[in-house]
């Protein structure tokens, strides 16, 4: 139990300091940099539960409200984020307070509680259950659309600019089975993993993150636009090579069929009724 050098606090209003207390606690325990989405302007936008001990967070949940959609319809979410609790207090039943009071707020405003990890065990003793994924793939014949793309670089104040205002209106990428990921986590995704390329496709007035695994082969992560295009414009907006697809969301939107749906282990489990069970589908992996 908690001892008396300890305090619980509820933050849904993080102020300067706490704020930096969190990223501190999430920078050591996650490798994750919370602190660069300053100079984006862009909140994370969770609500956190911690344990302190005088002003350092040494125990701590976020919860981060998620837009999940099945068959067209919004399904109120949670997405739950960093739990974690310091090594020297492991063992005090830190972890278990945290995770009952998450769970508490969250299925009171919502229906359904995500988390992706590389320890299930750890999660289901608390009600959640994996869920298997899909990836999607298929050949590609690419529009006659011209080619016309630029690779955005985050450092420069213009290309942030430019994707801080496309995530701002962004669509979901998939009403049938898929979330709009909100633009902190999609940055952070973005800055942590520089095998990914951020394209700005001007005449589809869209951002595409993308991979180049292989050449003549396309892996697209995720579409950033107020309107989702079909996938043969992005292809051939981006120059029209490849004929090969390879989508990590639900391709509901992108006016193309896969041939191959490949199960995929993302560690995403949930708690609640889930609402896409028994089809096929992924969530966006642009996501921290």
């Amino acid at each position: 139990m908690p001892s008396a050098d300890l305090t619980f606090r509820f933050d849904d209003a993080p102020t300067p300091a706490s704020a930096e207390a969190r990223a501190r606690l999430i920078r050591d325990e996650f490798e994750v940099d919370l602190a660069t989405l300053s100079r984006f302007g862009v909140d994370p936008g969770v609500v956190s539960f911690g344990w302190w001990r005088g002003s350092d967070l040494v125990a701590h949940a976020a919860l981060a409200p998620q837009r999940l959609f099945a068959e067209g319809r919004e399904i109120a979410a949670f997405a739950l984020q960093w739990v974690t609790v310091r090594p020297d207090l492991r063992g005090r039943g830190l972890f278990r307070d945290l995770m009952g009071r998450a769970l508490d707020h969250a299925l009171a405003r919502a229906e359904v509680v995500t988390l992706t990890t590389e320890s299930p065990d750890l999660y289901e003793r608390f009600g959640f259950s994996p869920i298997a994924e899909t990836s999607f793939a298929g050949p590609l014949a690419p529009g006659r659309g011209r080619a016309n793309h630029r690779r955005l670089d985050l450092g420069r104040a213009e290309d942030a600019a430019l994707l801080v205002g496309q995530l701002a209106r962004r669509a979901p990428v998939s009403r049938a089975a898929g979330d709009a990921v909100a633009p902190a986590f999609f940055l952070l995704k973005a800055l942590e993993s520089p095998e990914i390329e951020l394209h700005h496709l001007p005449d589809l007035d869209a951002v595409v993150a993308i991979e180049r695994e292989e050449p003549g082969r396309l892996t697209l992560l995720d579409v950033v636009a107020a309107e989702i295009p079909p996938l043969a414009a992005i292809a051939a907006a981006l120059g029209g090579d490849e004929r090969w697809a390879r989508v990590l969301f639900t391709p509901d939107r992108l006016g193309w069929t896969a041939h191959d749906a490949v199960a995929e282990d993302g560690g995403l489990m949930a708690r609640g009724a889930w609402p896409l069970e028994g089809r096929p589908f992924m969530l966006s992996t642009m996501r921290v």
